[in-house]
C-alpha cells in the first residue's frame, strides 16, 4: 500500500462508502488516505475488513489459479497490516480441505468478532435455487489469522428466500450487541439474526428467519449485490453493487435508514469507474480509523487495460447532512511499502528501497501507471544524477522499450547542462523548450506538470510561477510514468490528478428547492461525458442555481471553462464565484443533445482555496421547453 502526501491541487480525494467494523482495545494509528495502485500484489477481489487488537484484517476472494478454470477458487487468502502500508499474507486460512461440502467457487469471505473467537463467513458452489448443496457457510478460529474450521459442517442458508441469491454475506453487530447478518445477489437482499453462538439463525418477532431490506427500485442503479451496513450518528448505512460486476457499469451506492431492518432509501452513487484510473470499482468494506475517526473503503478495481481485479482503499467524507460525498480514485504513490506494484517497467533496472523509486542509468527507461490522463496536475520529487537527465512523462501512448519507444512528453532535469527541459517522443525526440536552472546531482527537486488543452506547464520547487510554459496539441491524452535519460535517479511522492472538477464529485447543493440529479447514471455510463457521468439541475425558474466547492489551486488568472450538455429543455445561466458575477450569461438551449466546453468567465483569485462556484439560472431560450442545467465538469486553466 502507499502512503500518500496530500498535495494542495488534490481536488476533492474524498471518498464515500462504508461497511462492518469490529475494534478491539489498542488500535491502528493514523492510516494513509489513499492506497496507490493498489496495496497488495496479486489479484484479488471483493474485499471485507475488519480491525481486530490494533490490527487491519482483509478478507478478499483469491482470483482462479492454474488448474481451477472450472471449478474456481477453493481456499482464502488474508492480509493484515498495523500501519495500511505494509502488508502481510496468510495464505489458505481455510479451503476445500477444511470445508466437506465445499465443490467449487469458494469467494466474497468476510470477519466477525465475538467472545475470543473470530468468524469467516464465505459463499460456496453458487447454488441457484433451494434443495442444492451450497450457500453461505461459517467458519471459525481462535484467532484471526487461523487456521479456520468449518463452524458447522454445512451451509448456514442454503435457500433462496425472497429473491436473494445465498451469497455476498456481511455481518453487522449493532450497539447493543445484536448481530445481524445481510446477504444476497440477483438483484435482492435479506436480513438474518445472528444468534449468540454467530452459527445458527434466530427469528424476527412474528416468527420468521428472513426479512428482505433490498433498496428502492428506480430503474437506475438498483441494488445488485455485495451488501455492506455500517451505523453513523443513529444512521444505517447500507452500501451495495449495482451493475454488472465484468464491465465499467459496475459501481458502489449506499442507501440509509433509521432501522436495522429498513426501509433503505437509496441516496447516490459513491464510487465508480472513472475513465482516467480505474474501471468497474465495486464490491466493498468499510472500517473506521479509531485513532483518527477516517473512514475508509476498501474495494476492488480493474486498471484500464486489465480484466483483472486488485484491491484498493481510499478515504471517505461525510457532509453535514449527514450523506456521502463521492469518491475519487486517486493514483498516488509513495513507495513506503518497499514495493513497485501497479507499474509497467519499459528497460532498465528499477528498485524501491528507502521509500524511493530508484533506476540505474540507462539510455531512455520507463516506468508507467496505466492511466489515461488529458488534462492533468502531475507532481513528483524527482532526485538526478550527475549525468543525463531524469523527470516525468505523461499522455503516454504505444510504450515499448528504447530511448524514445513512445509517444508522449517528457519533462526533465538535465544536472550537466544545469537546465530544465521539456520535449515530445514519438520514437524519435523533438525538444519543446528548455530553461535555465542551477541543479545540483543527487538532490531531491519537487516537479509539477500542468497540463490542459495545448497549454503546459512545469514547476520546479517554485509552484506559483512555471519555469517553463509551452503550447502543443500533439498529444492529447495516455498514461503518466517516471523516466530517466542516461541518469541514476530516484522518484517519490507521485500524485496525479485531473485538473477538471467532476462535477458529480463535488459537494452540490441546489437550494432553492429544485432537484438535482447524475445523468449518464443508468445501466451503460454516457461515454460523451468525462468519467460517464454528470449532474443535472432540474430548474423550473429565474434564480434557481447549482452550486459547486472548488478548490483554487493557486493565487492566480484562471480561464473557467465549464463541459456541459445541450439540449432542448436547457436554461440560461450565469456563474458568480463566493457571490460575485463572472462572464456573460451562457445559453445551453439546442435542438438535440450536444456536449461542449465553454470558456465563461477570466477571474484573478488573490487567493488559494476553496471558493462557491454558483451557476444560476438566468432565463432561457424562447425556443427552450425548461431551465435546465446539466454539468459535466468545471476546469480552471492558468493564464
Amino acid at each position: 500500500m502507499k502512503k500518500i502526501k496530500k498535495s494542495n491541487h488534490v481536488l476533492f480525494c474524498v471518498s464515500i462508502v462504508f461497511c462492518l467494523i469490529v475494534s478491539l482495545p489498542g488500535l491502528a494509528n493514523a492510516a494513509p488516505i489513499h492506497a496507490g495502485p493498489q496495496f497488495v500484489d496479486g489479484y484479488y477481489a471483493d474485499p471485507d475488513v475488519q480491525i481486530y487488537n490494533g490490527t487491519y484484517w482483509v478478507y478478499p476472494t483469491r482470483s482462479t489459479q492454474v488448474g481451477e478454470s472450472d471449478t474456481g477458487a477453493k481456499s482464502v487468502d488474508l492480509f493484515s497490516s498495523t500501519d495500511m502500508v505494509n502488508w502481510t499474507k496468510y495464505s489458505n486460512v481455510i479451503s476445500s480441505a477444511n470445508i466437506s461440502w465445499l465443490q467449487h467457487s469458494l469467494w466474497a469471505p468476510s470477519g466477525a468478532y465475538r467472545n475470543g473467537k473470530y468468524y469467516l463467513y464465505f459463499a460456496a458452489n453458487a447454488i441457484n435455487g433451494d434443495g442444492q448443496l451450497g450457500g453461505i457457510g461459517v467458519a471459525v478460529a481462535d484467532n484471526p489469522q487461523g487456521p479456520y474450521t468449518d463452524a458447522i459442517g454445512a451451509p448456514l442458508i442454503n435457500v433462496v428466500r425472497n429473491g436473494a441469491g445465498p451469497m455476498d454475506q456481511d455481518v453487522f453487530i449493532d450497539d447493543d450487541g445484536q448481530a445481524y447478518m445481510y446477504y444476497g445477489s440477483w438483484g435482492e437482499c435479506n436480513v438474518v439474526k445472528l444468534n449468540a453462538d454467530m452459527k445458527s439463525l434466530g427469528t424476527w418477532s412474528d416468527g420468521t428467519v428472513y426479512k428482505k431490506v433490498t433498496p428502492a427500485k428506480t430503474g437506475d442503479n438498483d441494488y445488485f449485490e455485495a451488501p455492506k451496513v455500517f451505523k453513523r450518528n443513529g444512521t444505517y448505512y447500507l452500501t451495495y453493487a449495482a451493475g454488472v460486476w465484468a464491465d465499467s457499469s459496475y459501481k458502489v451506492m449506499y442507501a440509509t435508514s433509521s432501522s436495522v431492518t429498513g426501509p433503505f432509501v437509496p441516496q447516490g452513487i459513491m464510487l465508480h469507474t472513472d475513465t482516467t484510473t480505474a474501471d468497474g470499482p465495486g464490491h466493498n468494506g468499510i472500517v473506521q480509523s479509531p485513532a483518527t475517526n477516517d473512514w475508509y473503503i476498501f474495494y476492488h478495481k480493474r486498471y484500464l487495460s486489465s480484466s483483472q481485479r486488485v484491491l484498493a482503499f481510499d478515504k471517505f467524507e461525510f457532509n453535514a447532512d449527514n450523506t456521502i460525498k463521492p469518491i475519487e480514485m486517486a493514483e498516488e504513490d509513495t513507495f513506503d511499502d518497499g514495493t513497485d506494484t501497479g507499474w509497467t517497467k519499459y528497460g532498465g533496472a528499477w528498485t524501491v528501497s528507502g521509500g524511493q523509486y530508484s533506476v540505474a542509468s540507462n539510455p531512455g527507461a520507463k516506468a508507467l501507471l496505466d492511466t489515461n490522463f488529458s488534462d492533468v496536475i502531475y507532481e513528483a520529487d524527482v532526485t538526478p544524477g550527475s549525468t543525463g537527465n531524469a523527470g516525468l512523462v505523461f499522455r503516454v501512448s504505444n510504450p515499448g522499450t528504447g530511448t524514445d519507444a513512445y509517444q508522449g512528453y517528457y519533462a526533465g532535469l538535465d544536472v550537466p547542462n544545469q537546465k530544465v527541459l521539456i520535449g515530445k517522443a514519438n520514437n524519435n525526440w523533438t525538444s519543446l523548450s528548455a530553461a535555465s536552472m542551477s541543479l545540483t546531482a543527487n538532490t531531491k527537486y519537487h516537479v509539477k506538470i500542468v497540463a490542459q488543452d495545448a497549454s503546459i506547464k512545469v514547476y520546479v520547487d517554485d509552484m506559483t510561477i512555471p519555469k517553463i510554459s509551452v503550447t502543443d496539441s500533439t498529444y492529447i491524452g495516455g498514461s503518466v510514468g517516471v523516466r530517466t535519460y542516461d541518469s541514476a535517479a530516484k522518484f517519490d511522492n507521485i500524485s496525479v490528478q485531473s485538473s477538471r472538477y467532476e462535477t458529480e464529485n463535488l459537494f452540490v447543493s441546489a437550494t432553492s428547492g429544485d432537484k438535482h440529479s447524475m445523468f449518464g447514471n443508468g445501466t451503460g455510463r454516457d461515454l460523451n461525458l468525462s468519467g460517464g457521468f454528470g449532474t443535472a439541475l432540474d430548474a423550473n425558474a429565474v434564480n434557481d442555481f447549482v452550486t459547486y466547492t472548488v478548490n483554487v489551486p493557486e493565487a492566480r488568472s484562471y480561464s473557467v471553462r465549464v463541459g456541459v450538455k445541450k439540449g432542448a429543455n436547457r436554461g440560461q445561466f450565469q456563474l458568480s464565484v463566493n457571490g460575485v458575477n463572472h462572464g456573460l450569461v451562457q445559453d445551453l438551449y439546442s435542438s438535440a443533445f450536444s456536449y461542449v466546453e465553454l470558456n465563461v468567465a477570466t477571474i484573478t483569485f488573490s487567493s488559494a482555496g476553496d471558493k462557491s462556484f454558483t451557476f444560476n439560472v438566468a432565463g432561457k431560450n424562447g425556443s427552450s421547453s425548461d431551465y435546465d442545467l446539466s454539468m459535466d465538469y468545471i476546469k480552471l486553466v492558468p493564464n
